[in-house]
């Protein structure tokens, strides 16, 4: 009897110490804006600014047009995947293309808390891939943790 007491209290405790480190880890968790974007006809860049608790790191971003049938490129640590346009369907390396590369790693794209860094993105080469202007494009990028921003500009 006292063993089950025993069990079913340590796993109350357990599911309660649990539940208050995701909720800790979320509010003192990774904040992070898009104020500005800058685009070229085949590169972004990101400005990124940090307000939250702790140094924040991107796992992954994605670019798209004013449809994603026109544009859509999802970039992470290892490469660029341009899902559309169709006729440019395919992996590229991200070491060609990312600058700083995305990725939790000691020499991945960060950004410290109350700072501001910049991320550029070279589309891969296709001869039906590039920003055209007059068009609408949006950049979504994703934190380490799940958090997300997403920013949309006319170019």
């Amino acid at each position: 009897m006292t063993m089950a007491i025993t069990l079913v209290a340590g796993t109350a405790v357990f599911g309660y110490v649990r539940n208050q480190a995701n909720v800790s880890e979320l509010a003192y968790g990774q904040k992070f804006v898009i104020p500005l974007v800058s685009y070229s006809s085949n590169s972004v860049t990101i400005y990124v600014y940090n307000n939250g608790g702790a140094t924040d790191q991107f796992t992954q971003l994605e670019v798209y047009g004013p449809t994603r049938s026109a544009m859509d490129i999802v970039y992470d640590a290892n490469y660029a995947t341009v899902n559309n346009p169709a006729s440019c369907r395919g992996q590229t390396a991200a070491a060609g293309l990312e600058t700083p590369l995305l990725g939790v790693l000691p020499t991945a794209f960060s950004v410290k808390v109350n700072y501001d860094g910049s991320i550029t993105m070279r589309l891969p080469t296709c001869s039906g891939l590039s920003f055209q202007p007059g068009n609408t494009y949006f950049v979504k990028v994703l934190g380490q943790y799940g958090n997300t921003a997403v920013y949309s500009q006319v170019m």
